[in-house]
């Protein structure tokens, strides 16, 4: 924890550092934008202040200083097909303080004498699409309250940079007012908001670089509409412009920063945003290596959590194994002393007797001897090879050594012993065992199964047996199965998976009533394992199975 919480406190700083960082960047490039989109707004709205008052006509008086004559030629405004080049540009227009209105794409004016013979008379289709635009700024510059009022002649006044009205939606217009032959006039052109601010935008982000992950929001404050997203360049530098709808919201992107458009374009607003935090390669790679660090302790941490639960584990079993044996060690030679005390002095009741103690003396030696080579086979558990001799023994004599050592088991508990075999030729095939590893594995598979067997519960006598079972693997012809089975009360599926542990006893060491130290089992895993064999547990119904596997040849 030591070494925890500092590297999350770092991870945390260190984090915030870096988005703190990214955050002045991103407002770095936002300002850079606003500025370069603010300049080439500017360029827009001051070049048209060059043209020449007299080119709002259709026609252009020119004066030839050689010849010293007028000479009457089109306005370059006539040309229609001029403001397709110009983005949102719709057209030109002027009126007088009378509220005439005129264009320089339509030599008269409209709904006048000259106008409707020039509709009757022309078939050229050009010539009427001019007609049509020059009505279509009529209609537009109609709407504009403010256009209306500054028609007026007592309102109108000289004003010779051109100015943006905004009260016609969707539109820009802006106006002049100019003194052309003695006489006031407005002077104006119309453009298509969306048309005239987005491309700017696009334009600004393919020259300005703009390297980081930023979307523009143009948004309408009057109308309180979003307009246009206009995302980031893409892999081939190409900027892809997106139509966002009233319904659609930013509630998944972060927004870097806000500012308006300079004046006259001040009811707009640029809004950046960007759905995630693009972290430079070095902010990547400390990051990474913060996440490596916290990894590794946090396994570290793991690692020792499962070691020091081991070592509990092992010290609880440790305790119940010191407490088991000394159970096993103290009572037969307690039983073993007062028995020979009683024959020592000759306290006896009648020969018989004295016969039954013998043989309870011999019996309780021979199971301290059993529990004292179990211990001092566990001392050597973690090297078995160092123990053991392997040779090929026939499969005869293996069942020589299984009744010669269990026999005398079987009889003092009153069990039955069956051994079953389907070879025809048992002493042709040979098994690769050691004598007493595996006479070892047999007596203590034997007597677990016989002290497990509760004869209070199981009332059925014919379940007093264990068979012992050899036959040939079916898969591979060069082992040998010894499955030895008993018709007990059976393992839970708890006790099947760790019945192999060293020191594992089922239950309480408080409420048990079996004796036992709980290194039997584990001590039969690891001889066949030191014979190269194997030992699988089974659960019956009745009782278990004990599979071993063995190697072999015929």
């Amino acid at each position: 924890m030591l070494l925890f919480l500092p590297v999350c406190i770092i991870s945390v700083v260190t984090y915030a550092q870096f988005e703190k960082d990214q955050r002045s960047q991103y407002h770095q490039q936002s300002d850079k934008m606003s500025a370069a989109i603010n300049k080439r707004l500017f360029k827009r709205r001051t070049l048209p202040n060059a043209i020449k008052y007299s080119e709002f006509n259709y026609y252009q008086h020119l004066y030839n200083p050689i010849n010293k004559q007028l000479s009457q030629v089109l306005s370059p405004l006539s040309n229609a097909d001029l403001y397709q080049h110009t983005n949102g540009l719709i057209g030109y227009f002027q009126t007088d303080s009378d509220g005439n209105f005129s264009s320089p794409v339509w030599p008269y004016p409209l709904n006048s004498l000259d106008d409707q013979q020039a509709v009757n008379s022309s078939k050229d289709i050009a010539f009427m699409t001019r007609r049509a635009l020059a009505i279509k700024l009529q209609a537009i510059v109609n709407q504009s309250q403010k256009v209306d009022m500054l028609n007026s002649a007592d309102v109108m006044a000289k004003r010779e940079l051109f100015t943006l009205i905004t009260d016609v939606p969707d539109y820009f217009i802006f106006y002049r007012v100019v003194s052309l032959n003695s006489q006031l006039k407005m002077q104006g052109y119309v453009v298509n908001r969306l048309a005239f601010l987005s491309p700017i935008i696009k334009n600004t982000i393919n020259i300005t670089q703009f390297n980081k992950p930023i979307n523009i929001v143009l948004q309408d404050t009057t109308q309180k509409t979003f307009n246009y997203l206009f995302s980031h360049k893409n892999q081939q530098d190409q900027v892809t412009t997106t139509r966002l709808t009233q319904s659609t919201t930013l509630d998944n992107q972060w927004q870097i920063t806000r500012s308006s458009l300079n004046r006259p374009f001040g009811d707009y607003q640029l809004s950046y945003v960007t759905s995630e935090l693009a972290f430079s390669s070095t902010a990547v790679y400390g990051l990474g290596l913060i996440a490596l660090l916290l990894v590794a302790i946090v396994v570290g941490c793991y690692g020792f959590y499962r070691i020091g639960l081991q070592q509990l584990t092992l010290a609880e079993q440790r305790l119940n194994f010191v407490s088991s044996v000394s159970h096993e060690l103290k009572t037969p030679l307690t039983s073993i002393r007062m028995y020979s005390e009683m024959l020592k002095t000759g306290t006896l009741l009648s020969q018989e007797h004295q016969l039954e103690y013998y043989e309870f003396i011999h019996s309780e030696s021979e199971r301290l001897s059993r529990l004292i080579d179990n211990i001092l086979q566990l001392a050597t558990l973690n090297q078995p090879e160092q123990s053991v001799n392997l040779q090929y023994v026939k499969l005869s004599i293996l069942q020589d050594i299984i009744r010669s050592k269990v026999s005398s088991l079987f009889e003092a508990n009153d069990f039955e012993l069956s051994i079953t075999q389907p070879f025809e030729q048992p002493d042709k095939i040979n098994v690769l065992v050691d004598n007493d590893a595996f006479s070892q594995v047999i007596i203590n598979i034997t007597d677990n199964a016989i002290k497990f067997f509760n004869r209070e519960e199981i009332a059925d006598q014919t379940r007093q047996k264990i068979d012992f079972i050899f036959s040939q693997n079916p898969t591979h012809k060069d082992q040998l199965h010894l499955e030895v089975r008993d018709y007990g009360q059976g393992i839970t599926v708890e006790q099947e998976n760790k019945i192999f542990e060293l020191f594992y006893r089922g239950g309480s060491e408080l409420t048990r009533t079996t004796q036992g130290t709980g290194i039997g089992l584990a001590l039969v895993h690891e001889l066949m394992s030191a014979q190269n064999g194997t030992i699988q547990v089974k659960r019956m119904n009745p009782g278990l199975s004990m599979i071993m596997t063995l190697k072999c040849k015929h």
